[in-house]
This record gives C-alpha cells, structure tokens and sequence, in this order.
C-alpha cells in the first residue's frame, strides 16, 4: 500500500522533473559528467526543467531517489540480500567467527549512509551537533571518519565541559578503542539519524534552480556554456541574464588566482573597490592586500579604515561594478574565472 501511494505521488511529476530533481541532488562534478554526455535537445530540455522548478519538498526529493534507487535495483537483481548472506554465513562458520565478521563488516546500509553524510559537513556543525555526548559516544563517532575530517571537528569541541576536558577525554577514548560491537554502532547511527532529523524537522529543501544552474553552467567549457546560454536566450533573455549574473558572486573572488587578481587592480577605480571591499570577508580583503606592495596594501587599509559607514546599497552597486569588470577580463580572455578546459 505504502509503495503504491509513493507511486502516485511521483506520477504527479514529470520525467524530466524528476530527472532535474535527480541531477541536483548529485555532487557538482558527477552532474557536470552527466551534462557532457547529454544531447543537446536533451540537455536544454533539463535546463530549462530546472529553471522552472520551485521549492522542492524534502519528501518529494527522497521519493523520487527511492523511485531511481527501485529501478536501478531491477537492473542490477543479483545482489545478494543480507540476510540470504548470513544464513550462506550461519552454515559456512562457527558461531564465534560468523558473529567476528558480522560485527566488523556488516555495518546496516543507513549507518554507512550516515557516516558518509557526515563527512561532507561542516566540521564545526558537526561538533556542535555531538558536544554534548558521553565522550565514549564522540569517540566512536570520530573513529567512522577520515582522521583528518576528525580532527578538525575535535578543534572545535570545547575544551571544558563542567569539569571535563572533552578533546582530551575524546583522544583518550579513542586511543582504547580496539573492537566496537554491531549493537554499539546500531545504538550511535540511530542516534545520529533522530538528531539530524530533529534538525531538519517541519522545514521543507528549497532548490534555487538558478543559483544551482549557474554553477553547473560555471563548470562547463567555455564552448558548451556559451552555446548553452545563447540557446537559452533565444527564447529568454532575461532568464539568460539571470544565470550569467549568478555565474560569478563577489564571494567567489577568493578563487582567482594571483595573477587574475593582479589584472582586476589594474583594470578597476581605487575607490570603487576600496567601496565594494567595505565589509567583505577578511579573505576577500587579504586576497587584494596580498598583491599589492607593502606600503600600497597598508595605505589602502587607512583609506578603508577613513571611509567611515557606508550605505548598503553603495557597496552592492560598487561590487557590481567590480565584479563586471571580472567578467569583462574573462571575456576579453586575460583572466580564467570558472569552465574546465583541458589542460596540456
């Protein structure tokens, strides 16, 4: 019964939306991948799907990868179920060896999934999330994860926590640990799972088509973007500015190189950088001040310091200008801001 009602809950939407919301859910560069290998009508059918789609329901985005998940598990059948695999197991070993195995190898499939999920997030997100766990419980947390991810999330445990030093009690712990039973591991992934739900509770994942399109476009060569945009605009100017204008935000200055942030001082008013720089992250600041000469770096920081408050709108406007010069720069070819051209 509950299959049949997902199933018509997805029938409300169509192929190409459900491969628009398909294709966001990937990471950047798998999905980059799979535009290279699209024909061209199929490939400004998708855009134009994911232009047009407005705020996704979580329910609906996990419905929809359950859907491909069920027709890619019809494709591929001879995977062999887990438990068919532990009574293949159960009859093959002595009960001592099978339960060895289970525990070390035979973690649930949502706990693998949690782990992984667990790895792409903000360490510092992470280490609010388990800070106030039994030490024990971190301990086994960390050791699921890449030693580097997990070092970076015991940095922002705190120190004290009443009268314990939780970082050193987390090492401590994690230096003993030697096995951890299937049943422990069950217990801290189900944890994890109700507190990340609880998190996410009653809020719905909204996708900006246009932010998330404009990125993909970003990371396409410069060729294909082109064509693809030009495509676009035949139809939809505004929706052609609309993306182009998102391609490249003042954030992303911090990914040029040395080079192309030498020819942006060049080409662009000392006032309206020094403008546009007012309130900017520090590593947006340090990226201009470490390419210019000690005493031009430490004159333009009195200038910045004597400007005093500014309107929010002056400083929009002035990153605007700043960032259209950026582009102008890529266009006319002397700097590289995003695409992915082959390398010789």
């Amino acid at each position: 019964m509950a299959e049949e009602v997902q199933k018509h809950k997805t029938e409300r939407i169509t192929g190409a939306q459900k491969a628009a919301i398909l294709l966001l859910t990937l990471p950047e560069d798998i999905a980059v991948n799979v535009i290279k290998n699209l024909k061209e009508h199929e490939l400004t059918r998708l855009a134009k799907t994911i232009l047009s789609l407005g705020a996704i329901k979580k329910d609906m985005v996990k419905l929809v990868l359950q859907e491909a998940l069920d027709e890619l598990s019809e494709i591929a059948p001879l995977k062999t179920a887990p438990e068919e695999l532990r009574k293949l197991l159960e009859k093959a070993l002595p009960p001592d060896k099978l339960q060895e195995l289970l525990e070390e190898t035979m973690l649930s499939e949502s706990g693998k999934v949690i782990f992984e999920e667990l790895q792409k997030m903000d360490p510092k997100f992470i280490a609010k999330l388990i800070e106030k766990e039994h030490p024990q419980i971190i301990a086994i947390i960390l050791s699921q994860l890449p030693p580097m991810k997990a070092a970076e999330v015991i940095q922002y445990l705190p120190k004290r926590l009443g009268v314990t030093n939780v970082q050193e009690e987390v090492i401590k712990r994690l230096a003993q640990l030697e096995k951890i039973s299937m049943k422990t591991l069950k217990i801290v992934t189900e944890t994890l799972e109700e507190e990340l739900t609880n998190i996410g509770a009653g809020k719905e994942q909204t996708l900006s088509g246009i932010d998330i399109a404009a990125e993909i476009v970003n990371n396409l060569p410069k060729e294909m973007a082109n064509e693809l945009l030009e495509d676009i605009r035949k139809e939809n100017s505004s929706l052609a500015d609309a993306i182009e204008e998102r391609m490249f935000k003042f954030e992303d200055i911090v990914k040029l190189d040395n080079r192309a942030i030498i020819e942006v001082l060049k080409a662009v008013d000392k006032n309206d950088l020094m403008l546009a720089l007012k309130g900017a992250p520090q590593e947006i600041l340090d990226k201009f001040l470490s390419n210019m000469s000690k005493r031009a770096a430490q004159m333009f920081l009195e200038d910045l310091e004597a400007l005093g408050p500014v309107k929010k709108s002056d400083v929009e406007r002035a990153r605007k200008k700043v960032i259209a010069i950026i582009k102008r720069l890529a266009d006319e070819g002397k700097i590289e801001i995003g695409g992915s051209e082959e390398l010789l």
